[in-house]
C-alpha cells in the first residue's frame, strides 16, 4: 500500500471516528454495519401510502419465499403501487403534469447481476414503467430511453398503451389550475385543492443469499412543467445499488437528490463503515448545509447493507402529537416477523406556516 494511500485511510477513518463521537449518535439506533450476524431476506421501502404500504412489501416478500430473486421481488412489488388507482404519487391514478396528462419515471438496478440498471423518464401511457425500465437494462445495450423513445420500446415488448388519469386525479389538476390565480378565468371552487408534492416509491431488497436489487417509480412533482426528469431514473440519484454493500433509494426534492448524487452518496458512506442510518443522516445534513440550514422542501433517503441493517432519514419531519416533538416520516421493513413501520429520524421539524407561505405556488 502507498504512502498516499494509507494517508487517505487514516483521514477517512479520523472523519468517521469524529462523527460517531458526536451527540447526536446516541439518536441513531442502527447497528454497525460491521457488527451482528446477517439478517436476511429483508425489504425496504420508503413508501408509507396507508392503502398500498403493506401490499407492496408482502408482494416482495411472497416473491421471494418462491425462489424469486431480488429484482423479481422489487419489481412486484413496486407494481403494486404503480398499478393502484388510490396512489396519487406513483403510476395509474398519479397526479398528472401541469397540462393534465402524465409523464412516468422509473428505474431498477440489479446487484447479483454485476450492478446492471436501467431506467426510462417521461414515459406516457404505460402502467408500470418500472417494468419498462427492467426490459431497457436486459433487452438493450442503453441505459436511459425517455419519451416517446420509451413509449415505442414498452409498446414493441407488448405493453398496452392506456390513459392514465383517473377522474380523481383529474380533479385534482382541475382545482390546482382554478386556484393558480385570481386574475385569470377560472373560478375556484368552493373547497380548495392544495398539493402537498410527490411521493416516490423506492424498493430496495436483500435475499438470502446477501444479493440486492433496487426499484424505483414515480410521477414526480404534481403539476410539474412537461418534459421535468427528477431523480427517480438517474442512477445514483435516485437509486443505487452495490451488491458488495448495500443499497439506497431517495424520495422528495428530486433536483437536490440530482445535485449531490444522494443514493450513489450513501452506499459510498455505507463503503467507509457507516451503518445505513448514518449514512442517510450523512446525505441529509449534506443537502440542508447547502441551503444554509433552512431547505424549503422535503426530502427523505432510506438505505440497507448487505448486513440487513437498514435505516432512514428526512430533512423535514413531523410532530408528534403526543409528545410534541419531531420525528422521522416512516418507512416500512418486512422480514420473518412480517411488515412493520419504523420512525427514521428527522433533523429538522416541519415547515412553519411562514415558510410554507415562502414558497412560490405552483
Amino acid at each position: 500500500m502507498s504512502a498516499y494511500e494509507m494517508k487517505r485511510r487514516s483521514f477517512f477513518a479520523g472523519l468517521v471516528g469524529a462523527w460517531m463521537a458526536g451527540p447526536t449518535v446516541g439518536k441513531l439506533t442502527a447497528r454497525s454495519a460491521r457488527q451482528g450476524s446477517p439478517r436476511r431476506p429483508l425489504i425496504v421501502t420508503s413508501k408509507t401510502n396507508p392503502y398500498v404500504k403493506e401490499a407492496v412489501t408482502a408482494a416482495a416478500w411472497d416473491v421471494l419465499q418462491k425462489g424469486g430473486t431480488p429484482l423479481d421481488a422489487a419489481e412486484k412489488a413496486v407494481n403494486v403501487a404503480e398499478l393502484d388507482p388510490r396512489d396519487p404519487s406513483v403510476g395509474y391514478g398519479g397526479d398528472p403534469n401541469e397540462e393534465g396528462f402524465l409523464q412516468l419515471d422509473a428505474a431498477v438496478m440489479d446487484g447479483a447481476r454485476g450492478n446492471i440498471a436501467g431506467a426510462v423518464a417521461s414515459l406516457e401511457n404505460i402502467k408500470t414503467p418500472c417494468s419498462v425500465a427492467r426490459l431497457v437494462m436486459e433487452r438493450t445495450d442503453h441505459l436511459l430511453l425517455v419519451g416517446k423513445g420509451a413509449l415505442k420500446f414498452a409498446k414493441m415488448h407488448g405493453f398496452k398503451e392506456e390513459d392514465l388519469l383517473t377522474e380523481e386525479a383529474r380533479r385534482h389538476w382541475r382545482d390546482w389550475k382554478e386556484n393558480l390565480s385570481d386574475r385569470d378565468y377560472y373560478l375556484a371552487p368552493d373547497k380548495r385543492f392544495k398539493p402537498e408534492g410527490g411521493g416516490t416509491i423506492n424498493v430496495l431488497v436483500l435475499d438470502a443469499k446477501g444479493d440486492m436489487a433496487g426499484v424505483t417509480s414515480t410521477v414526480g412533482h404534481r403539476f410539474k412543467i412537461v418534459g421535468r426528469v427528477g431523480d427517480s431514473p438517474i442512477i445514483g440519484a435516485g437509486l443505487y445499488v452495490d451488491n458488495a454493500v448495500g443499497a439506497a433509494g431517495a424520495t422528495g426534492h428530486g433536483e437536490e437528490s440530482i445535485k449531490v448524487c444522494a443514493s450513489f452518496l450513501a452506499v459510498e458512506k455505507m463503503r467507509e463503515g457507516r451503518s445505513p442510518l448514518e449514512a442517510c443522516r450523512y446525505v441529509c445534513q449534506r443537502i440542508i448545509d447547502r441551503h444554509k440550514g433552512r431547505p424549503l422542501f422535503g426530502f427523505k433517503i432510506v438505505a440497507l447493507n448487505k448486513n440487513g441493517d437498514h435505516g432512514c432519514c428526512s430533512i423535514r419531519g413531523q410532530i408528534d402529537a403526543a409528545t410534541n416533538k419531531v420525528v422521522g416520516l416512516g418507512f416500512a421493513v418486512h422480514d420473518e416477523k412480517g411488515h412493520r413501520i419504523e420512525p427514521g429520524l428527522a433533523l429538522l421539524p416541519p415547515m412553519s406556516a411562514a415558510e410554507r407561505s415562502s414558497v412560490p405556488w405552483r
